[in-house]
């Protein structure tokens, strides 16, 4: 089965708002194993949301929808249904009688403008809706489907995954398809395609990759006529991987980077703490986010100025004078003093320019370093970020997790 994703909303073209309804239908649609060739944008127009729907059933089997089914004005999607369908809008009965439930247990009294919700394309099924109360469409003709979910995240994740999608596995037939990312710190997309160039040439299962801050992710795909068999085919791929790169690899899945260092931390019996001056708390903001985190981090210094540098985290205002507050010295002093003082088994810090101000001529803005102290190793890495404050803040915090975690997993890849 082929789709396209259209997402309705004037909002969306102006970039008021954006669109990660798309990406979490594309997220969807990829493990039910339906392939996703475009996704469109459309504004809030009646015409031109007909069009765009023909368009996508001349070329795929499925349109699936969301944006433009509430009761305001300038929600027309279940119009734009209907002219491509070339059908009329109707009031369905069990969509209003739904409807006038919902707002009666509400204590909402019926009006004209919020009854308008019940007027479906003729032939249509309504879907659900356990959140709001503008129920879906689902319509068929000719073997082809339009799927219409309402815009709010909230009520289309919901009808998704609770109505939709146990309908679109009763129409699948054929192969499976099975996903599995392998996530790697420390090497670079250009050195890590180079020892896999054979591997990534192969057409099923594939490779693709995607590079995100401090880390490169292998984005493994595999079609099969059973999850048996796609498990298997990726089993093995994924072991011929970590056998050429192994040492890289630094976690599975798409968890983000603070749940994998927690996981590592809790593999080890270890515990982390944070001296932080370019991301000022960033750092231990995203650990104390993940369920549990008081028994493996310990805490954090935000040591902003030169002054709290010295007298918290014992930086010699030798290496302060002579280095800089920004430099490898000042952040392996860091990461070390706040091991000690907090008692952990590791210690990380940062430290940089983030601008839009400041800088040194050999340190420009979006120089960082960042230091970690273990029981195993002492090191600072060095960093050359690009964008604005808030994104150099954010990459520096990030990258210092994915320093963290690649020291936390040396020796465990492939085990």
């Amino acid at each position: 089965m082929v789709a396209e994703i259209i997402s309705v909303g004037t909002e969306l073209l102006l970039g008021q708002v954006t669109d990660t309804n798309a990406s979490f239908l594309s997220r969807r649609l990829a493990d039910l194993g339906i392939d996703l060739y475009r996704r469109t944008t459309v504004g809030d127009n009646v015409q031109r949301i007909g069009q765009v729907i023909q368009e996508a059933l001349s070329r795929s089997d499925l349109a699936l929808m969301t944006g433009g089914l509430g009761p305001t004005p300038d929600d027309v999607t279940a119009e734009g249904v209907a002219v491509a369908f070339g059908v009329r809008l109707v009031f369905h009965p069990q969509a209003e009688e739904w409807l006038l439930q919902r707002l009666s247990s509400r204590g909402i009294r019926p009006s004209p403008t919020l009854l308008k919700q019940a007027l479906l394309p003729e032939g249509a099924i309504p879907i659900p809706n356990p959140i709001g109360t503008a129920p879906g469409i689902w319509m068929e003709k000719d073997g082809k489907r339009v799927i219409v979910l309402p815009g709010v995240p909230s009520e289309m994740e919901a009808m998704f995954d609770d109505e939709v999608t146990p309908r679109l596995k009763d129409l699948l037939k054929g192969d499976v398809l099975r996903v599995r990312v392998l996530r790697f710190s420390g090497v670079g997309e250009s050195a890590l395609t180079d020892r896999l160039a054979d591997i990534m040439g192969g057409s099923n299962p594939t490779v693709g990759t995607l590079v995100k801050p401090g880390e490169v992710w292998l984005r493994l795909a595999c079609k099969a006529p059973s999850e048996t068999d796609a498990e298997a085919a990726l089993n093995e791929l994924h072991k011929k991987i970590v056998e050429r790169v192994g040492q890289w690899l630094v976690g599975v899945g798409e968890d983000p980077l603070e749940v994998l260092v927690m996981e590592a931390l809790k593999g080890k019996g270890w515990t982390i703490a944070t001296a932080e001056s370019v991301t000022g708390g960033l750092i231990g903001a995203r650990l104390t986010f993940v369920p549990g985190a008081s028994q493996h981090y310990r805490g954090g210094i935000i040591a902003y100025t030169e002054g709290v540098k010295m007298s918290l985290l014992s930086v010699p205002w030798s290496v302060i004078a002579e280095k800089g507050v920004v430099s490898e010295e000042c952040a392996r002093h860091m990461a070390g003093f706040v091991r000690t003082r907090l008692r952990a088994d590791v210690g990380v810090s940062t430290t940089g320019y983030a601008g839009p101000t400041g800088g040194e001529e050999d340190k420009p803005i979006g120089t960082v370093f960042i230091g970690l102290v273990t029981p195993n190793e002492t090191k600072v890495e060095r960093y050359q970020l690009r964008g604005n404050r808030q994104q150099i803040r954010d990459a520096a915090a990030q990258l210092a997790l994915a320093v963290t975690l690649r020291s936390l997993k040396v020796g465990a890849a492939g085990k």
